[in-house]
């Protein structure tokens, strides 16, 4: 089996999966395998840090719900927003709970992306199996080729003084050396969460 199709595998299962807690859990945090809601608008607080957003375009990858863009909206914060996940049933939720707004499922690495200012990505490494740091990698590479001005992605981190089992978590400094190869230009954040780090890439 070739690096694709494992990653092709993880997604389907993924879907599976996160169709599972939805219809489990309903349209809450939980549905997307978040601890607490306080953590998933913890890690939304950290990844919109990487820059100003308002009136900019921004595209949510991994976007389940759409509670990112609840959370912009709470905070008044007006974007030109799109989102992708791989999971039809939360992208069909999503669709329901934003009339009007534009969702799709796809994945990050299957195909070009749509253009975007800031590309933000938040949890969605957490339960790959095949190749994961390469999978990350990847990700990551066709994250920044869609954005116009910076990418901020979050990751569970090797760092983690607990892990659960079935969780990818990533180097944080190897994660950043790689990210250097596409900009000089980057942030690590590991100030915010035990378990967790953000990465910001900026194209200047």
């Amino acid at each position: 089996m070739s690096r694709e199709e494992g990653w092709q595998r993880d997604d389907a299962r993924n879907a599976r999966l996160f169709s599972g807690l939805l219809a489990a859990h309903g349209e809450t945090a939980r549905a997307l395998d978040w601890g607490s809601a306080e953590s998933q608008r913890l890690r939304f607080e950290v990844l919109a840090g990487i820059a100003p957003l308002a009136g900019r375009r921004i595209l949510d990858v991994g976007c389940g719900l759409g509670d990112l863009l609840a959370w912009l909206r709470e905070r008044k914060i007006d974007v030109d927003y799109a989102g992708i996940d791989v999971t039809p049933s939360l992208v069909a939720a999503a669709r329901r709970r934003f009339p009007g707004e534009r969702f799709e499922c796809r994945s990050a690495v299957s195909g070009r992306l749509p253009r975007a200012d800031f590309v933000l990505a938040s949890g969605i490494f957490a339960h790959r199996r095949a190749a994961p740091a390469s999978f990350l990698k990847e990700t990551v590479r066709a994250l920044f080729a869609a954005c116009r001005e910076g990418v901020a992605f979050n990751s569970l981190s090797a760092w983690s003084p607990q892990r659960e089992r079935g969780e990818f978590h990533a180097d944080p400094l190897r994660t950043v050396k790689e990210c250097r190869q596409l900009t000089p230009w980057v942030v690590l954040r590991h100030d915010y969460h035990p378990r967790d780090f953000t990465v910001y890439l900026r194209r200047r």
